[in-house]
């Protein structure tokens, strides 16, 4: 009789970006995938799954909040062109400690485009829970992004 190991889902939020520069997700890449996510137009997209070592928030198209604490874990769909391109660039592994950082807004010809600043540390996100440095910071931290 097989020796069963059982794994569960994680369903993990999505994060929908706002529009205030410094909105931020924190933590280790649980999992990465080039084209996992779907953009706006139906077509495939880098997408992340991470658990936060930092509180992060999400906004819906009507600008509705969500919060998420450190530990839980939220996805990414990277369909925006700063997004896909520079997290592309970085190739994130399981275990990497990540920042991705709404850096700044443009104006275009068709809108605005969200730029995004990414920062990783490869392989440093050894444990899963947040050290307990970041944790208290986390608690005296605004309700604002950035957190």
């Amino acid at each position: 009789m097989p020796d069963w190991e059982t794994i569960e889902s994680t369903a993990g939020g999505f994060i929908g970006w706002g529009t205030r520069k410094g909105q931020h997700v924190t933590g280790r890449v649980v999992d990465y995938s080039i084209d996992g996510g779907t953009d706006f137009n139906g077509n495939k997209c880098p997408q992340l799954s991470v658990e936060l070592t930092e509180k992060a928030a999400s906004f819906n198209k009507e600008g509705e909040r969500t919060d998420y604490e450190a530990g839980e874990i939220v996805n990414v769909t990277c369909g925006q062109a700063s997004l896909k391109s520079t997290i592309r660039r970085t190739d994130p592994s399981p275990g990497d400690l990540l920042k991705i950082t709404l850096s700044d807004l443009v104006k275009t010809a068709n809108g605005t485009a969200k730029v995004f600043e990414i920062k990783i540390a490869r392989g440093a996100a050894v444990s899963s829970a947040a050290p307990p440095a970041a944790a208290a910071a986390a608690d005296t931290d605004d309700d604002e992004p950035p957190f």
